[in-house]
């Protein structure tokens, strides 16, 4: 025979699951959009209700990491991890908030657990090349961010960031092909035409470099207009 107060408390806590979940998934979508004020509103009743659900705070954290509050989402995160410890996700953004803080041996412990826990998360492999890079870890952070473009080749941030590593390593040529690759997957990165008109510079082609130059100020310029035509409006 069944227990019906059991049988209650078993629906209370599905209903409650259902609603955490759906809170967090609007939470997640406002991020994405930008509406952070909205995604924080939604993520802290979930937080209020079950105190102990560990994406609640790996959102909070997300959001704080967008709005440069490093020590705050420091902090969610590692209520995340203590919630759920196998979350790679959460060790790889505590990762690159200690990187923003330029802790920079720190941040390298966080994404080396990620990768152990997620060897598949692309992402993690980009921020630790990035941190080996600052620690003058050449050749590392060039594997590391080859190993991100095996798992994702359309990411032009990255291949940005190997361009520029393929520079300093004196692969000019290497460094161009990055770059091109980078500007066909998003003519309107500025980035991307910096990086290119240097690598154009050092195989000697000085014209080329300056036409380069010339777009990412013009690009950049735009992105700046559209800034502000986004604050008057």
């Amino acid at each position: 025979m069944s227990n019906p107060t059991f049988s209650r408390l078993q629906n209370i806590f599905t209903l409650s699951g259902i609603k955490a979940y759906l809170l967090i998934r609007k939470g997640r979508k406002k991020i994405e959009t930008g509406d952070f004020e909205s995604a924080l509103a939604a993520i802290q009743i979930v937080i209020q209700n079950d105190p102990r659900n560990y994406l609640a705070y790996y959102y909070r954290g997300l959001v704080k990491l967008d709005q440069k509050d490093y020590l705050g989402a420091i902090e969610d995160l590692s209520k995340s991890i203590s919630y759920r410890p196998s979350y790679a996700e959460a060790y790889l953004l505590r990762g690159n908030a200690l990187f923003q803080l330029k802790q920079y041996p720190e941040a390298l412990k966080e994404l080396d657990k990620s990768i152990e826990l997620n060897p598949s998360l692309a992402q993690a492999f980009t921020y630790r090349g990035n941190t080996k890079f600052e620690m003058n870890d050449l050749k590392g952070a060039l594997i590391d961010f080859t190993n991100s473009l095996q798992m994702d080749p359309y990411d032009a941030v990255t291949l940005c960031n190997r361009g520029n590593l393929k520079l300093q390593l004196e692969d000019h040529r290497g460094a161009l092909h990055d770059f091109n690759q980078a500007i066909k997957l998003d003519p309107r990165y500025a980035v991307a035409y910096v990086g290119r008109g240097n690598a154009k510079l050092k195989i000697g082609s000085q014209s080329g470099a300056e036409l380069d130059w010339l777009k990412a100020e013009k690009l950049q310029h735009m992105a700046e207009e559209r800034v502000f035509s986004k604050s008057d409006s």
